[in-house]
């Protein structure tokens, strides 16, 4: 087989991957599932047309999402991960000694079945932890229903089209926000610069109404459009707090002292943007 998966999440933008063999194709519910054996990137994660992760690039993402706010919170016991249903947010989380418990709140079940049929090579089978607990359902009444619960909330989601629009809104963030104990922290996708600068400031604005510590930081991740992604950490605590602490057991192969701290400086036409 010798194709070409081509993703355009952008009108002016595209991109490929040659594809080996088609490993699954099914329509959920919820959306278009796709996983496919590429060429160099290994197993791919594509969701209505939308690469989510692949098997060579994805520890720059889940790395950089999830460690930033656990770090930051220090010895978390209780998290949530919203979507995450690749499972790769949860194997970084439950990396940590002192989490009790990491709750995935994940809308489409399919996603978690096939995620732990092909994925496993990468992230294992971290739902066999007994700390792991899946929710199948939308999270905007799970968040509502669960105030002050959680010491870290990780926001795992796909791009702001369709039902997941709502993860990107004033309303969600007020959610996620007020189910963070006090002093816990949250970090959560927030697209990119060049293509999505708009909502990022309209992002960081809400952020800014709900936390002392709001700060974008980035990540590159050759899959994504562009070339990176971008976070939103969202607390009282300042993320700077992280730094001071030891990454939990196990193997980064993103994320060090120097990555983490330099993730939070901005390209000077997006600093002032974003700070003014």
């Amino acid at each position: 087989m010798n194709n070409w998966f081509t993703e355009e999440l952008h009108p002016y933008y595209r991109k490929s991957l040659r594809v080996k063999k088609i490993l699954a194709d099914e329509q959920t519910q919820y959306q278009h599932i796709q996983i496919f054996e590429t060429e160099f990137f290994g197993n791919a994660l594509v969701l209505d047309g939308i690469i989510q992760l692949t098997e060579r690039d994805n520890s720059g993402y889940h790395e950089m999402l999830v460690h930033v706010p656990m770090l930051a919170v220090g010895k978390p016991k209780r998290v949530l991960i919203v979507g995450g249903g690749d499972g790769g947010s949860l194997q970084q989380a439950l990396r940590y000694p002192s989490v009790e418990e990491a709750v995935v709140c994940e809308l489409d079940q399919r996603v978690v079945d096939l995620s732990r049929q092909y994925f496993s090579a990468s992230f294992g089978d971290p739902w066999a932890d007994p700390r792991a607990k899946l929710i199948v359902r939308d999270a905007f009444g799970f968040l509502e229903e669960n105030p002050r619960q959680f010491d870290v909330i990780i926001s795992d989601t796909t791009d702001p089209i369709g039902m997941a629009e709502r993860l990107f809104s004033d309303d969600f963030y007020k959610r996620m926000v007020r189910a963070l104990t006090p002093g816990g922290a949250a970090s959560t996708q927030c697209e990119q610069p060049f293509f999505d600068a708009e909502l990022i400031k309209q992002i960081y604005k809400s952020a800014k109404a709900l936390a002392k510590n709001p700060a974008y930081y980035y990540a590159h991740i050759p899959t994504y459009p562009g070339g990176g992604i971008g976070f939103m950490y969202v607390s009282d605590t300042p993320w700077e707090n992280g730094l001071k602490n030891p990454y939990p057991p196990g193997i980064n192969n993103y994320i060090n002292p120097d990555v983490h701290q330099a993730a939070f400086a901005l390209p000077e036409f997006f600093r002032k943007e974003l700070y003014g």
